[in-house]
């Protein structure tokens, strides 16, 4: 499953901006998919943390989280969302990803395993980023 997050293509260049995802619409969409995929199948994001840096963050902590549902750190992939930092947003990133990662536990297989990578240019922190996440049990 593949997502290209930003703004609408094909918009007037008075109004392309007008269309554009949204973070909590954004990681429904994703968790959705998660669910969808059978072992083998492949989540691919590009998001642009340029023009929606929260929607980028959002994207980034759900994908390792994925990675994080069969870790044996303390406190597992709980522990990892825990940790998200608050940014600007009061917390609302920690909340989003939390609800969708306890959606793909309770509704998902209970042994699923995630190999998730970030894609991203190093000094260059607002341009696009690419996540994969690939599901292999």
């Amino acid at each position: 499953v593949c997502y290209n997050l930003g703004y609408l293509p094909g918009g007037t260049t008075d109004n392309y901006k007008e269309t554009q995802t949204q973070t909590q619409t954004t990681l429904n969409s994703i968790t959705d998919a998660s669910l969808l995929l059978r072992v083998g199948g492949l989540l691919s994001v590009m998001t642009y943390p340029g023009s929606n840096l929260e929607e980028s963050r959002a994207v980034e902590h759900f994908a390792e989280g994925l990675a994080m549902l069969t870790t044996r750190d303390v406190g597992g992939w709980r522990g990892y969302v825990d940790g998200i930092p608050e940014y600007d947003d009061g917390g609302s990133i920690r909340e989003i990803v939390s609800r969708a990662l306890a959606r793909v536990v309770s509704e998902g297989s209970k042994k699923q395993t995630w190999r998730v990578f970030l894609h991203k240019p190093l000094g260059r922190p607002l341009s696009p980023v690419l996540v994969t996440a690939m599901r292999i049990k």
